[in-house]
């Protein structure tokens, strides 16, 4: 419960104010709602009830309409995450509160209606007195039949369904557990990011073992590793398929720091192999390489003045840089590693060795990767609520 509460507090920090997106919602919901009533009027005309209520009616109903289209788009850009770059959560929950207040509002000025001077507004005044009952009761189900509209906005959480086929996505983790890393923070956080993850995240999880003591059979430059074209040519780095994140996280407690050196090229290119002779690339809809290391490599004399891996086109095809993060552990010193990956368009993220820099840095790196229910719960809670609120609204007695 504190986590949902929270969450609301996160829209509110993450929203993007000074940017006409954030604004053009709510505008747009209040606006749409005003331009349907007048469309209604003129296409509808009022029969056995006067203007009056009829205007009332079309408010409410327009208001639902555009209510469920705001759900419709909160669900679909839920299921795209479009909110890991975009966020418009707050924008969008502010216009669906918006147009789901208004009904409450008509409700109530129509019930104000239900008075003796008032019926006079809404109905057609009976010709004998005992018409006037049926006058009465006719006026008061024709507003609870209005309420029958909002099964509507139910149709706008039918977008969730673009859950059952949102496709596979693959993550690819290069994790330096090198002795010149303390690990254990981001061996942390990476168990908690985990645990957030849903269960169409396959991982790739590589460490840095594999060579002997001296070093025996690494690669003395990067040029002999990016010839290599099969991943058991390659010693250095230890490679791990995992289904889901929950195996992952399992596998998290095999991590030691029981390597020689820091074969960090060398664990890159051939968890890259691994990936290419194992796994079809067409079954992944997206795909990430996240390399958490201080950068300091055994052949790093070599990587300035070497071919890079975004030489080879089939890297590049599977791990572009825009789908590469780094995770820089190397307290601000320079190194040609992470040089090269920021020449090349990676985005490099710093960190100390704390728990919520890494935490933090992940969050970057896999806010497309994951749902937040929180939103689709929000959204739930303002849509009961307020139509709780409406449906206890009841019309006057007529004495």
């Amino acid at each position: 419960m504190e986590k949902f509460f929270y969450s609301l507090s996160e829209y509110f920090r993450n929203a993007d104010t000074d940017k006409l997106e954030f604004w053009i919602y709510p505008l747009a919901t209040i606006l749409l709602i005003y331009l349907s009533t007048i469309v209604g009027l003129k296409l509808i005309k009022p029969k056995k009830l006067k203007t009056t209520f009829l205007i009332h009616k079309i408010w409410i109903v327009s208001s639902l309409i555009i209510a469920t289209i705001v759900i419709s788009l909160i669900c679909s850009y839920w299921v795209t995450n479009y909110f890991s770059k975009n966020h418009v959560e707050l924008a969008l929950l502010i216009s669906l509160f918006a147009s789901l207040l208004i009904p409450i509002f008509r409700f109530v000025s129509l019930r104000n209606y239900f008075t003796n001077e008032g019926l006079k507004e809404i109905a057609y005044q009976p010709k004998t007195p005992s018409t006037l009952e049926a006058t009465i009761v006719f006026a008061r189900k024709c507003f609870n039949r209005i309420k029958i509209f909002y099964l509507i906005p139910i149709i706008g959480f039918l977008f969730l369904l673009g859950l059952l086929n949102k496709g596979q996505n693959l993550i690819a983790i290069i994790f330096d557990n090198s002795g010149s890393m303390e690990y254990k923070n981001a061996s942390d956080a990476l168990s908690e990011t985990f645990d957030h993850l849903d269960y169409n995240n396959e991982i790739i999880f590589s460490t840095l073992d594999g060579l002997g003591e001296n070093l025996l059979g690494s690669q003395n430059s990067l040029n002999n590793i990016l010839s290599k074209n099969i991943y058991t040519q390659l010693n250095g780095g230890n490679v791990a398929y995992f289904a889901d994140p929950i195996s992952a996280k399992n596998g998290l407690h095999q991590i030691a720091n029981e390597c020689w050196g820091s074969p960090i090229c060398e664990a890159i290119w051939k968890s890259f192999l691994f990936v290419k002779a194992t796994q079809d690339i067409n079954n992944y809809k997206n795909r990430l390489l996240i390399i958490i290391s201080d950068g300091d490599d055994n052949i790093q004399n070599t990587i300035q003045s070497s071919k890079f891996f975004y030489d080879d086109n089939i890297f590049m095809q599977y791990f572009p840089p825009d789908n590469t993060l780094i995770i820089d552990y190397s307290d601000g010193m320079l190194n040609p590693l992470f040089n090269r990956f920021q020449e090349s368009g990676c985005e490099i993220y710093a960190v100390e060795d704390i728990k919520q820099d890494y935490l933090d840095a992940l969050d970057v790196a896999l806010g497309s990767f994951k749902n937040n229910w929180n939103l689709i719960f929000w959204t739930i809670t303002i849509c009961v609520l307020l139509t709780t609120i409406a449906l206890f609204v009841e019309t006057k007695k007529i004495v």
